[in-house]
C-alpha cells in the first residue's frame, strides 16, 4: 500500500509541474515516456494548463513576406517594447493556391482561424504549429448561384465542449446567410436566420463575452452584428451617436473593434482628405475610441479618446497593455501612445497586410 501511495503521490508532482511548463517544454516531454504523452496529450490537462497558462500571451503577427510573398506568423512577447521575435517565424502552408494574403480571425483558447480567398477555412495552433483544413459545406444555393464566404468567426461553446467556426454567406443577391461548424463533429450545418449584408473590414472581427462579432449595414449607418456562441442567436448592436462618420465622409473612415479595460472597444479611423472617388490624403488622420461600457447596452457607449493628427496609418490593429495602439504604417507595425502621445514607434515588422493577435498559448488540440 505504501508503494502504490508513493506512485500516486508521484504522479501528482509530476502533473503540477508539467502543467506550469510553457508549451514549448511540454511538446518535448511528449517524448520522454508514454505516460508522459497520454497524460499532456489528455482533454484534462489540456483545459488545466489552458487555466494556469493565463499570463503568458503573445502578439501573433500574420503578414505577407516582402522577400517571397510568403504568408508567415511572427511571435512576440507583449513583455518586450522592442518586439523582438520571441520564436522563429512560422510559414504557414500554401493554403491558397494562388498564395494570396489569408485572413486572420481569433483566437480563442490558442487557436486562431486563417481563410483563403476560394472558401478555404483552416484552423491553426499556433504554439503546437499545428492546422486542420476544414471541409467544404455540402449545401446547395437556389439557381446554381456561386455562394460567396463573406466573414468568419471563431468560438467556443462551454456548454458541449466544443469549438465552433460560423461563416456568414450569400446564398443569392442579397440574401445573407449562415452555416456552423463543430469541430467534434467535422461538418457544417445551416441555422435558420436571414441576416444584413456584413461587411468584411480587415480588423474589426472580435471574439468578446462569449460572441462573435463582424462589421454590418451600409456604410452609412453601420453596426455591430453578433453571434452568441452558446445560443446561436444574432443580435444587432448600433453604433455610437456622434460617432465619426456622421461627421465626415462615411467612406472615408476605418472602423476596429477591440478590447479596451475588459470593454469591448470601436476604434474609428479617418483615412484622410478624400482626394477623388478613391485616394486619400493621409497627411492628417484621426483616431476616436469609443468603449461599451456596459456590454449589450447601446446606451453605455462613451468616447474615451480622440487622437491625432497621425500620417500614414493603413489600419489600427489592436490595443497594447491598454495604453498602447499598434497600427500598419506603410507596411511596418507601428505603435503610439494614447495619452497625448502621437509620436510613432516603428518595429522591424514589415509585410503586406499586416493583421495581428494576442494569444494566450495553448495544447488545444484541433482533431
Amino acid at each position: 500500500m505504501e508503494g502504490a501511495s508513493e506512485i500516486n503521490v508521484n504522479e501528482e508532482i509530476v502533473m503540477e509541474i508539467l502543467l506550469r511548463l510553457p508549451v514549448k517544454s511540454l511538446i518535448k516531454f511528449n517524448c520522454v515516456c508514454r505516460g508522459w504523452r497520454d497524460l499532456i496529450n489528455s482533454r484534462h490537462f489540456i483545459n488545466m494548463h489552458l487555466c494556469l497558462a493565463q499570463s503568458t500571451e503573445y502578439i501573433i503577427v500574420k503578414r505577407l513576406r516582402d522577400e517571397d510573398n510568403k504568408n508567415v506568423l511572427s511571435f512576440h512577447s507583449p513583455a518586450d517594447e522592442s518586439l523582438i521575435a520571441a520564436a522563429p517565424e512560422l510559414e504557414l502552408p500554401e493554403l491558397d493556391e494562388a498564395n494570396w494574403p489569408l485572413q486572420l480571425i481569433g483566437p480563442c483558447n490558442g487557436i486562431v482561424c486563417l481563410r483563403d480567398f476560394h472558401e478555404g477555412i483552416h484552423l491553426c495552433n499556433p504554439m503546437t504549429r499545428k492546422f486542420r483544413t476544414l471541409p467544404q459545406s455540402s449545401f446547395g444555393s437556389p439557381g446554381g448561384f456561386l455562394r460567396q464566404t463573406h466573414v468568419v468567426g471563431l468560438g467556443f461553446d462551454s456548454t458541449i465542449d466544443d469549438y465552433k467556426v460560423v461563416r456568414i454567406f450569400e446564398s443569392s443577391l442579397y440574401d445573407f446567410r449562415a452555416e456552423i461548424y463543430n469541430l467534434s463533429t467535422d461538418s457544417w450545418r445551416q441555422v435558420d436566420a436571414i441576416l444584413p449584408p456584413v461587411i468584411l473590414r480587415d480588423c474589426f472581427d472580435l471574439l468578446f463575452n462569449g460572441f462573435f462579432h463582424w462589421s454590418a449595414g451600409p456604410e452609412s449607418s453601420p453596426h455591430i452584428l453578433s453571434f452568441e456562441m452558446g445560443a446561436e442567436v444574432f443580435k444587432e448592436i448600433k453604433y455610437p451617436n456622434g460617432w465619426l462618420g456622421e461627421q465626415a465622409e462615411p467612406r472615408s473612415v476605418e472602423h476596429s473593434l477591440v478590447v479596451l479595460d475588459d470593454s469591448m472597444a470601436l476604434i474609428l479611423f479617418s483615412r484622410g482628405r478624400l482626394l477623388d472617388s478613391e485616394l486619400y490624403d493621409k497627411s492628417e488622420q484621426y483616431i476616436e475610441i469609443w468603449a461599451m461600457m456596459e456590454y449589450g447596452v447601446e446606451e453605455s457607449w462613451v468616447k474615451k479618446f480622440f487622437l491625432g493628427p497621425f500620417s500614414g496609418i493603413q489600419c489600427v490593429l489592436s490595443f497594447w497593455s491598454n495604453d498602447k495602439l499598434l497600427a500598419d504604417c506603410c507596411k511596418q507595425l507601428v505603435s503610439f501612445g494614447i495619452q497625448n502621445d502621437s509620436k510613432l514607434k516603428k518595429y522591424d515588422i514589415k509585410g503586406f497586410y499586416l493583421q495581428l493577435v494576442i494569444l494566450k498559448e495553448s495544447l488545444v488540440s484541433l482533431y
